[in-house]
């Protein structure tokens, strides 16, 4: 089976680390197509005996063709995997104060963070319809390359289930589709002997045993992730991802976010568990 994937997003967001990774990957990889020459690409691509492509498409596309009308007709013609990345507009002002290169909306008397917001706009659309959402602000070109990773494995099966553990205190993360507060529950990060340790560790899991109101969160987290991921299925998403937070993202979220993993798996979900500050102090 042929494969597309589109990579959209803000200017700034690791774009083009990811189309060189789906370039290592062996995709043959355009950068910044033009809408008006997209069918005849795809004709080519589609009878060719190439089997992945990918393509960048951006808020640079705009004089050539309304981007947000090309990743409509990709999706609604092919099977594409289509998708997003962001920041958050204090890293991507960080970022090009570090690279010092113009953004491509940077025009016209236009302040640099003026135009990253006016591409957040441009683009707000493409975001509500990507297959997956990738919040680029905490991470490195090596773990943006593995999170793409985890997302193409599974870019020919039905709905993947995402979940990450994260501590408030280090921010909620801007991609994910569910968030879950779990600050309400008991804390073992203020049991001396369990403090350094993790949700992962069997004497945390022990400790929560003892507290019924765990397994009933977890179970009532569980009962509406399967209700939605069925209906993501029905309509065609590709990619839902879940935040499950507690103060520092060590115990309570951890141990909630493998528990939900286990659960959905045994329900023939796919799942990938990623715990995002598990090691932060």
């Amino acid at each position: 089976m042929k494969r597309i994937v589109v990579v959209s997003g803000l200017s700034g967001a690791g774009k083009t680390t990811a189309m060189g990774f789906l370039e290592d990957l062996g995709y043959f990889c355009v950068d910044n197509v033009p809408g008006n020459i997209l069918e005849e690409l795809l004709k080519l691509f589609m009878s060719s005996d190439l089997e992945k492509m990918a393509m960048a498409i951006d808020v640079r596309s705009e004089h050539l063709g309304d981007p947000i009308s090309t990743v409509e007709r990709i999706k609604e013609k092919t099977n594409a995997l289509v998708i997003f990345l962001e920041a958050s507009t204090e890293e991507l002002l960080r970022r090009y104060a570090l690279t010092r290169r113009r953004h491509p909306l940077q025009k016209d008397g236009l302040g640099l963070e003026d135009a990253i917001e006016k591409e957040k706009e441009i683009l707000s659309h493409i975001k509500e319809i990507a297959d997956v959402v990738i919040d680029t602000t905490r991470m490195n070109t090596h773990q943006l390359r593995e999170t793409l990773a985890h997302f193409l494995v599974n870019q020919a099966g039905g709905t993947s289930v995402r979940i990450m553990s994260f501590g408030f205190k280090h921010g909620i993360p801007m991609d994910a589709d569910f968030v879950f507060d779990a600050r309400f529950l008991p804390n073992p990060h203020y049991v001396p002997e369990l403090s350094s340790k993790t949700g992962l560790d069997s004497e945390v899991e022990a400790y929560f045993k003892n507290y019924p109101v765990v397994e009933e969160f977890i179970e009532k987290i569980y009962e509406v992730l399967k209700v939605a991921i069925e209906e993501y299925q029905r309509t065609g998403r590709r990619i839902v991802t879940v935040g499950i937070g507690c103060t520092g993202g060590k115990h309570r979220s951890v141990y909630i976010t493998h528990r939900l993993k286990e659960m959905l798996e045994r329900e023939g979900f796919t799942v990938i568990e990623k715990h995002r500050d598990i090691e932060k102090v």
